[in-house]
């Protein structure tokens, strides 16, 4: 029935559409990967009100404790638009500050944002270890030498 239903909703063939397999394109499989893992990090997260693109930013500020605005995008191979909006509102909640140096901005980590990072860190290890299981050390060292090759 589902066949004949298909079939009525098309008028002609589409030969190509039809020998294609979707799933051997690289950029759906690393997405339905990126959603999987995602998901795991969501759920350890969830009670931080953080988005894992906020988490990124928390800790490469606070590691070095400042960063030109500019190096931050590059160091996360994030957008300049996606790196504008999360420092907007990571600013707003007192986590960063935004000084000049030359014209250029710079970011710096505050007291406020060092010991909210610090109080995610423990769910996010936990996540990191569920992920890291469901990998198996096979899939970690798979993952690493994917993450290698497409950043060389």
């Amino acid at each position: 029935m589902f066949s004949y239903l298909c079939a009525m909703a098309l008028k002609k063939s589409y030969d190509l559409l039809e020998s294609t397999d979707p799933w051997i394109c690289v950029a759906s499989k690393l997405a339905l990967s990126i959603r999987t893992v995602s998901a795991i990090y969501r759920k350890h997260l969830k009670a931080h009100n953080v988005t894992m693109s906020q988490l990124s930013l928390l800790m490469i500020v606070g590691k070095h404790k400042f960063l030109p605005q500019s190096e931050i995008g590059k160091k996360l191979m994030l957008e300049r638009s996606t790196v504008t909006r999360d420092l907007k509102r990571m600013i707003e909640r007192g986590y960063f500050v935004k000084k000049y140096d030359k014209s250029r901005p710079v970011i710096y980590i505050t007291d406020k944002g060092a010991s909210y990072v610090e109080s995610i860190i423990p769910d996010w290890k936990a996540a990191t270890e569920e992920a890291k299981a469901k990998l198996g050390e096979d899939g970690e060292q798979a993952l690493n030498l994917v993450l290698h090759k497409l950043t060389k």
